[in-house]
C-alpha cells in the first residue's frame, strides 16, 4: 500500500479575496485589464472584469446590483474624467463605502495606455490621447493592439507617480493623472490597505 498524504484540516486554507472590476469602457479597458491580470498572475486574489459602458454613475449602479447579489468581496470601478457630470458624486459614494474603490484616469484611459510607451506631460484632451494611442500603435478602433507592451507597466506606474504624487483611489487627480498604480499594487501585493 502507498503512503497516505495527510489532508489539510478544514479552515487552514486561506480563501482568496474576490475582486470585481467594473469598467466604464466596454472594450479597451477590459482587454487591458485581462492582459494585465495574465501578465501579473495574482495569487492572493481573483480579479473578474465586468465592462459596463456609459458613464461613472452607470458603472456605480451596476456595481450596486452585483453587490446585492454577493458576486464579489470587494469592487473596483475604473472610470475616466471625460465630461462626466456625476463623477464627483460617484467618488463621494465610493469614499463612504468599505466595499468599493474608484480608479480615475484624467482625462481618459488612453492616457494610461500612452504611459506604457511615452512620457506624456501637461494638460491634454481626450481626443489627443486617443489619437496618440493610435499613432503609437497601442490601440486601433477602440481595441487594444495585439502587441500592446504590457511588460512596460512599471514605466507607466513611474510616469503616473510623477504626474500625481498623491495618487489614490476615490480621487480625481489633475490633468494628466491616473490612479492605476494603486490597482497594480493591489494586484501584486498580498497585504493592501485601501
Amino acid at each position: 500500500m502507498g503512503r497516505r498524504i495527510p489532508r489539510q484540516s478544514r479552515g487552514t486554507k486561506k480563501l482568496k479575496t474576490r475582486y470585481m472590476v467594473f469598467t466604464e469602457g466596454l472594450v479597451t479597458e477590459r482587454q487591458y485589464l485581462e492582459l494585465l491580470r495574465q501578465h501579473l498572475r495574482p495569487r492572493h486574489a481573483t480579479f473578474s472584469i465586468k465592462p459596463i459602458g456609459k458613464d461613472p454613475s452607470r458603472v456605480f449602479t451596476e456595481y450596486r446590483k452585483a453587490e446585492r447579489r454577493g458576486d464579489f468581496d470587494r469592487a473596483i470601478l475604473v472610470v475616466d474624467v471625460d465630461q462626466h457630470h456625476k463623477l464627483d458624486e460617484v467618488l463621494r459614494d465610493c469614499r463612504s463605502s468599505t466595499s468599493v474603490d474608484a480608479i480615475v484616469t484624467n482625462p481618459c484611459f488612453e492616457l494610461w495606455l500612452l504611459w506604457h510607451a511615452t512620457d506624456r506631460r501637461g494638460y491634454t484632451e481626450t481626443r489627443e490621447c486617443v489619437r496618440l494611442a493610435r499613432i503609437n500603435n497601442l490601440t486601433g478602433d477602440k481595441d487594444l493592439n495585439a502587441k500592446f507592451p504590457i511588460a512596460s507597466f512599471p514605466e507607466a506606474v513611474k510616469r503616473a507617480q510623477q504626474a500625481w504624487s498623491e495618487l489614490a483611489p476615490n480621487k480625481k487627480g489633475p490633468n494628466p493623472s491616473s490612479a492605476m498604480p494603486w490597482l497594480i499594487d493591489l494586484m501584486t501585493s498580498t497585504h493592501h490597505n485601501s
